[in-house]
């Protein structure tokens, strides 16, 4: 302890409780030595207590402060040995002792001399908070208890792990980023329920064998909303990954967390923290990450000292936009700390010598006005014409003939950052200009789909595409609020309406999407108001209105309005054979097949479905977008030939030998360009639908595709629906997994599914929808129980689910839903069995009779329809 420390510390400890703090302020400015004082006289106030509670309760001390030794029990869980002790307590490696279950578990219990009531409120409050968050990258309370003393413990998961900064030894530095990225989505969990951490550090992150990492130890997290002050916390932060504030004892917020990421990612990437704060000494400059490795982007750089900036308001506004600096380093785009560092430097300034300033801008302002007005309109014309023609002429034009080549995602990538900042540069102009604006809301529209409109072939990067649709969608609004009649704003408002569309379906947000589809065909029908389409002089334009016409016609048939998903099809058809473009004639059968299926037109579908396949077959080297149409018109066409509980042909041999041939295509594209997303997709589609129509004969081959599947889904992690897709792939794995005999493993997959759902607050819910990622799981679940020689638990699964499902369905609005529900009665009626109760099965069984009776009287002679009723 150095002399000044002495001297405030005898000082303070002289004056009542209340008047310590502003005597602190007052007499000691270093933030670091007044918080080393505070703490001393923290700990004084702390000691009088104990040693008051100690001489009126010794017998009961003694007793109670012994610690657990290996064999002990606690709960039902046997203690095997200590991991590790703390300020408060210490955490136990144990195994679960009642013979129920084989688990082993970390138990955290609170010392038994820890008599201060601020300890055991803090771990009291530690136990909750933990209990409120749900997170693969936190860990999670299993449960929680009391000794026969009243000491408090929380058992946990065991992590079998190593701190974040040792694993990252072994890592690239992409990896390190990615790895940081999954501690940013722990982090911004618990701040979206309102908790901060504020001890952030790389020993609270362990990282498990599937490189996993968990966040640990958030014994002085706190809610956001809690009133309590925390300029009175004690100090039992980490002095090296703690913020300004929390040294200085000043409130704190989410930016704490940001601002010990920052320090965490420094350390990762260069082994070392950014500099130590040392009490009564000015903090030293923080160290860039490139001046330790030049190996490392100069971006990082400017992330980080974003994170890291002393004021709370001048750091990220969120964990989330950390994160996105983060993916766009990964991604090589444009970073938002660079953007803004110059205008922080600026107000840094500012704050410095406003007032000499604020003279100088007035006479500066004053003799500069008549000028910038003079120009203004001049320069506008001169960077119109100038950056737009390079920007629409070349770098579109390039990009459309790079899409073509397989392996071209990295160029792309290029291309988009060039275009963004061309774009981000010309903006400001745009308000003031109505032609600027539409160029540039084009010009946007071009950049989301290559960024990640599952149109063509993209970069799967879905979020940061919506947001290049909305800033089209604002600048193309613009236009028509002054020009309601621009034909080629109404085209492009319908344009960039349509990908939306398709961006929301991606994220399984069907209302959203058919509510873009309407914004859509609105403008369209403005659009052809007009005029009409002609082969001579709107080719390219009418190949635009094909597409969307289409994929809105696919979107309606999606929500089950089938007969204008036809009419939308033979609209786009007959503008295709007026303006020559035969593929997108076939592309229509698509979805004019799949429009009669979901009518039970099996026939016809099939009809429609073939033609297509024949019209779009390559004739010569395949190019990326012909080939996207082709194989999926083949997987349609599988799916109409066998795709089980659906309605098909039943014709499942043919169907697996047309799914074996789209994967065969896909696969080829997809290994030239790992990087395009599209490609990728169709790989993960075919190989999940392929798995579905083999898994009753073949369970060990449907799991090799499904796993396939779950590895496509980790490789192109940033597309918006990945999630949902995981859910459904871990759930539909779960019946191979059970006639191969491996339990543990499906059940792992549950678990996994089911944590999923909680993350996307899609389960639990009162209503469920059938065919849905919940209603996947919850089945799964349901054939797990069975399987395990439960029943009772699979029925009562069942009977919630059906409870659930009849909330919102009756299987009469569509023959899909009919399909669904029937398909669910069945299974419902085979856990009957399973659990000897045939009347209840036969009930079922009647119920599921009489749906197809009533589908068979509303369309007779349906053979699909029929064979299921009898």
């Amino acid at each position: 302890m150095n002399l000044e420390v002495e001297r405030l510390l005898d000082l303070a400890a002289s004056l009542p409780p209340e008047r310590r703090t502003a005597f602190l302020v007052k007499e000691c400015p270093d933030a670091r030595v007044r918080a080393e004082v505070a703490s001393l006289l923290a700990y004084a106030t702390g000691a009088e207590a104990f040693f008051d509670e100690a001489i009126h309760h010794a017998a009961d001390d003694v007793r109670s402060s012994r610690e657990p030794a290996p064999g002990d029990l606690l709960g039902a869980y046997r203690i095997l040995s200590l991991l590790g002790r703390g300020g408060m307590g210490a955490v136990y490696l144990a195994e679960r002792a009642d013979g129920e279950l084989q688990q082993k578990v970390a138990i955290k219990l609170l010392r038994g001399d820890c008599f201060r009531p601020v300890w055991r409120e803090r771990f009291l409050t530690e136990r909750q908070l933990l209990a409120s968050l749900q997170h693969p990258s936190i860990i999670h309370v299993i449960d929680a208890g009391h000794t026969p003393e009243g000491r408090p413990y929380l058992i946990m998961e065991y992590v079998d792990g190593q701190p974040i900064d040792t694993f990252v030894d072994a890592l690239d530095m992409r990896r390190r980023l990615e790895l940081f990225l999954r501690v940013c989505e722990g982090v911004a969990h618990a701040h979206r329920r309102l908790i901060i951490h504020r001890d952030l550090k790389p020993s609270n992150i362990l990282v498990d064998a599937s490189g996993q990492p968990k966040l640990l130890d958030f014994g002085i997290a706190k809610l956001l909303d809690d009133t309590g002050s925390t300029q009175t916390v004690e100090r039992l932060l980490t002095p090296d990954y703690a913020s300004p504030e929390q040294l200085a004892g000043a409130p704190q917020s989410t930016a704490t967390d940001i601002y010990s990421l920052g320090i965490i990612l420094h350390q990762l990437l260069t082994g070392r923290v950014p500099r130590r704060p040392t009490p009564g000494k000015a903090s030293e400059k923080p160290v860039r990450p490139s001046d330790i490795n030049p190996q490392i982007p100069r971006d990082v750089d400017y992330l980080i000292a974003k994170a890291l900036r002393p004021e709370p308001e001048d750091r990220y506004l969120s964990v989330g936009d950390l994160a996105s600096d983060v993916r766009a380093v990964l991604a090589r785009r444009p970073v938002q700390a660079r953007a803004g560092d110059r205008g922080y430097r600026a107000r840094r300034f500012l704050r410095r010598y406003w007032l000499p300033l604020a003279a100088s801008f007035a006479v500066v302002a004053s003799l500069s006005a008549g000028l910038y007005i003079a120009n203004r309109e001049r320069q506008i014309a001169e960077r119109r014409f100038g950056a737009v023609r390079q920007l629409a002429n070349k770098l579109f034009d390039i990009d459309a003939q790079v899409a073509q080549l397989p392996g071209s995602s990295k160029t792309r990538q290029l291309i988009v950052d060039t275009a963004l900042e061309y774009l981000q540069r010309m903006s400001v102009d745009a308000p003031a200009d109505a032609g600027l604006a539409l160029d540039l809301g084009g010009a946007y529209m071009r950049v989301g789909r290559v960024l990640g409109v599952n149109i063509s072939p993209n970069l799967g990067q879905t979020e940061q595409a919506d947001t290049a649709a909305a800033h089209a969608q604002n600048l193309i609004e613009s236009v028509l609020a002054t020009d309601p009649r621009n034909r080629t704003a109404l085209l492009r408002a319908a344009q960039v309406a349509h990908d939306r569309m398709i961006l929301a379906g991606d994220r399984h947000n069907d209302g959203q999407a058919l509510e873009f589809a309407r914004r859509s065909v609105a403008r369209l029908d403005q659009y052809f108001a007009t005029g009409e389409l002609t082969a001579q002089s709107d080719r390219k334009e009418a190949q635009q209105v094909i597409l969307a016409l289409i994929n809105i016609a696919n979107r309606y048939m999606i929500a089950g309005d089938n007969d204008r998903a036809i009419r939308l099809c033979g609209r786009a058809g007959a503008i295709a054979r007026v303006t020559n473009w035969p593929t997108q004639a076939a592309s229509s059968l698509i979805i004019v097949a799949q429009a009669q299926r979901a009518r039970g037109d099996l026939n016809a579908a099939l009809n429609a479905i073939q033609e297509s396949v024949r019209m779009l077959e390559p004739k010569e080297e395949k190019a990326a977008g012909r080939n996207a149409s082709y194989t999926l018109a083949m997987l349609r066409e599988a799916q109409i030939l066998g795709e089980p509980d659906t309605i098909n042909l039943g014709r499942t041999r043919e169907a697996v030998a047309v799914m074996e041939r789209v994967i065969a295509i896909s696969d080829d594209y997809a290994r030239r360009d790992p990087s395009d997303f599209s490609s990728q997709h169709r790989v993960f589609n075919a190989k999940v639908k392929l798995a579905g129509m083999v898994a009753a004969t073949e369970p060990q081959r449907a799991l090799d595709l499904l796993d396939d599947g779950l590895r496509i889904l980790v490789r192109t992690a940033s597309h918006g629906g990945n999630t949902q897709n995981e859910i459904r792939t871990l759930a539909q794995s779960v019946g191979p997994l059970l006639r191969l005999n491996r339990g543990e493993d499906a059940r792992q997959r549950l678990d996994t599914a089911f944590a999923r759902l909680a993350q996307l607050k899609l389960y639990p819910a009162e209503r469920v929808s059938l065919g849905s990622e919940a209603d996947q799981t919850l089945r799964a679940q349901a054939e797990y129980e069975a399987a395990a020689g439960d029943p009772a638990h699979a029925l009562a699964i069942y009977r919630d689910l059906l409870q659930a499902v009849l909330s919102g369905a009756t299987g009469t609005s569509s023959l899909t839903e009919a399909v669904q529900l029937a398909n669910l009665y069945r299974d419902f009626a085979r856990v009957q069995r399973l659990a000897h109760r045939p009347d209840q099965a036969a009930q079922l069984d009647a119920r599921r009779r009489e749906l197809w009776q009533q589908w068979d009287r509303k369309l007779p002679g349906n053979a699909f329809i029929h064979r299921l009723a009898l």
